[in-house]
Formats: structure tokens, C-alpha cells, sequence
């Protein structure tokens, strides 16, 4: 599950099973809104990431977790002009105390896409209704399980929806405080020192050895 949850994919292959993109013209807005407020961006497509104005200390900050793509001509409109399938958009700023002051001054957004909040440092836009719970209940449809049997994991806003609709919603030890109150169980060790392990021996396979 990708883009929180705008994509599905098949390890295997891999296969696309599904994409819900964003539509372009409001994109297009969200990009020109950023750039009137000066921000660095990321621009997810089907199967590349663009960054825009980036810091090396962002660059540096995903190493491992992504590589940006140039964004040709420094706009979206080669992009669009290539027919390209936008998945989201998202505006970094390090300053997590502004970044939430924006996202209010941005409410005219929160209408038309769905707004979350990762890894302290960066506001993201996807559709309408796609987020990581609707996701998580598009995967059991298409796996033939229920929401009881799920158990999702996670330490940041995005991952919110996801921990409240699964059968068993687990922060991790590093979980956003405004968080901790919709888990139904924290771990005590953060992601970076194996907390999916011990959420899985704690809570799923408790007599595995």
C-alpha cells in the first residue's frame, strides 16, 4: 500500500492492482501555493518523486527512502503536458509549530483533499478520502479479511486513520503524543529499534519462540 493508501501493489511483478490520482488542476494550485510561501516540495507521481527546492538536509534526511527525480523545466507543466498520474503532493518544513499553523491557514484545501501530517516535518495533500484507514479497508476487501483481524503500526498523523480502523492500532514508543489516546497499544521501542517486531511477538504470535 503506497501513497497512503492512493496505490496498491503486487510485490510480485510488480503488479499495479490499483491508483487513485489526484487531480491535476489541484495539484497545480498546491504547487503554486508552496511556491508563493517559499517551501521545498515533494511531487509524487505513478512511479517517480520530483522534489522542488529541496535543502541537502532534506536530500540528506530521506537518503534511503527516496530519490528525487529534477523537475523538468522547474514546473508542473511538462509534467502535466506528459500526461503524468499525480498521487500526492507534500510541503516540508522542519518547523513543526508553523507547519500546523499553516496547514489552518490553508483550510481551504482541507474541502477538496485530505491533509495529514508525517514525520514532523512535512504537510501532505492527497485525494479526497485517501488515506491509510480507507487504504487498510480497500486491502482487506482485496485480501479477503476482516478489519478485526488487522493490526496496523505507526508513529505519525498520516498513519492516524489506519491505527483507528484497524482491529488493533499500535503507536510505536516514539508515537505523536495527540496520537498516543487512539492506540490501543504502544510499544516500547521506537520503529528505528525494531518496534514491528515486537508488536508482531507481543501481540500476534505470543507463544512463537
Amino acid at each position: 500500500m503506497c501513497y497512503n493508501g492512493g496505490a496498491f501493489f503486487e510485490n510480485k511483478g510488480p503488479r499495479l492492482i490499483s491508483f487513485t490520482g489526484m487531480d491535476g488542476d489541484l495539484v497545480e494550485e498546491i504547487f503554486k501555493r508552496g511556491q508563493e510561501l517559499g517551501l521545498g516540495m515533494h511531487i509524487y507521481t505513478e512511479d517517480q518523486v520530483y522534489g522542488y527546492q529541496l535543502t541537502q538536509e532534506e536530500i540528506d534526511f530521506c537518503q534511503g527512502r527516496a530519490d528525487f527525480a529534477a523537475l523538468p523545466g522547474g514546473d508542473l507543466t511538462a509534467l502535466r503536458a506528459s500526461g503524468a498520474r499525480f498521487a500526492k503532493i507534500l510541503y516540508v518544513d522542519t518547523d513543526f509549530p508553523r507547519l500546523k499553523k499553516l496547514r489552518k491557514d490553508l483550510a481551504d484545501f482541507e474541502k477538496v483533499s485530505e491533509m495529514s501530517f508525517s514525520s514532523n516535518r512535512y504537510l501532505e495533500f492527497n485525494p479526497p478520502k485517501v488515506n491509510k484507514g480507507t487504504g487498510l479497508k480497500k486491502l482487506c476487501q482485496e485480501l479477503g479479511y476482516q478489519l478485526d483481524e488487522t493490526m496496523a503500526i505507526g508513529d505519525s498523523f498520516n498513519d492516524l486513520a489506519m491505527i483507528k480502523a484497524a482491529g488493533t492500532g499500535v503507536g510505536v514508543a516514539n508515537v505523536s503524543p495527540e496520537m498516543r489516546a487512539d492506540c490501543d497499544k504502544i510499544t516500547e521501542k521506537t520503529f528505528d529499534q525494531g518496534a514491528v517486531a515486537e508488536a508482531i511477538g507481543r501481540w500476534v504470535l505470543p507463544d512463537y519462540e
